[in-house]
């Protein structure tokens, strides 16, 4: 009988607390990484209930960039801020859309929806968004020479193309990735990670070392030759590119073409963008 009655007051008081609020907030869609240069639709979706709307108004930390009042004419308006663009003709009172986003684009959006008189209810959400720019090239490989003979030492270098944030290097070695085991070893192979530099653009390059000795071990025994490739991604953006080398020893027999005495190089650039992903 008493458990009964806590839930009947339980009840009573939810049905209440929905009549006083009359206001709801229901989703607020910020996607959580976007890709520099495009444009992006955020959206703010309410349940007004028997309250009626007096305005919707769109912040960026903490500064208003777009504002949508019904009584007024016309009732969506913009206000200018460093990053922020806002498309006007494709913006309403449930979402804004911004145009060509830029490094600067980057930051926490809030929602806030506010009801007319007599209650005067206000709802506010809001979310960070990143703006990521992809690298326009693969990266580089330097410091590698012609021939190598046994014991003589291997030091390259892999330097990522500009980007936001910096990429992830890594190195493989006849395509097993190289990974720091701690562990001394004369012949390597070593790893040498660089601090990132940022250029005028705010964009970040990264260099990562690779050192060894060599040595037969490494080298196939029919080409007489190894295979090292270094790849940059972006976590999860999925993005991929790499850049693979052939380093030839100079243990050749004299009948090879000159030409496979040399260094082989192929740039290889491929993109993989999950689109579900950048727009989640």
């Amino acid at each position: 009988m008493a458990a009964e009655f806590v839930a009947t007051v339980f009840l009573a008081l939810l049905a209440l607390l929905h009549t006083v609020c009359g206001l709801k907030l229901l989703m607020l869609r910020v996607p959580s990484q976007k890709l520099r240069a495009h444009d992006v639709t955020l959206k703010c979706m309410y349940d007004l209930e028997n309250s009626t709307l007096y305005s919707i108004q769109w912040y960026k930390d903490g500064s208003m960039f777009y504002r949508f009042v019904p009584a007024d004419e016309p009732p969506g308006q913009m206000f200018p801020l460093p990053g922020v663009s806002v498309d006007l003709q494709h913006s309403s009172d449930s979402q804004v859309t911004l145009r060509l986003l830029d490094l600067e684009s980057s930051g926490t959006y809030r929602c806030e929806v506010s009801s007319e008189a007599p209650k005067f209810l206000t709802e506010v959400a809001e979310a960070y968004m990143n703006i990521m720019a992809l690298p326009k090239d693969a990266p580089k490989i330097t410091g590698m020479r012609l021939k190598y003979n046994e014991g003589d030492p291997i030091n390259l270098n892999c330097t990522s193309s500009p980007s936001k944030p910096v990429a992830v290097l890594t190195w493989f070695i006849n395509g097993n990735q190289i990974i720091p085991t701690g562990k001394d070893s004369k012949d390597g192979p070593f790893l040498t990670q660089y601090r990132p530099v940022v250029d005028d653009e705010g964009l970040e390059y990264v260099t990562l070392g690779l050192r060894m000795a060599a040595k037969k071990k490494f080298f196939n025994t029919l080409l007489h030759s190894m295979k090292v490739k270094c790849t940059a991604s972006m976590g999860q953006l999925m993005w991929h590119v790499k850049h693979e080398a052939r380093i030839q020893s100079a243990n050749t027999a004299s009948s090879q073409s000159p030409e496979k005495c040399h260094v082989w190089l192929v740039s290889v650039v491929t993109f993989f963008i999950a689109h579900k992903l950048l727009d989640s």
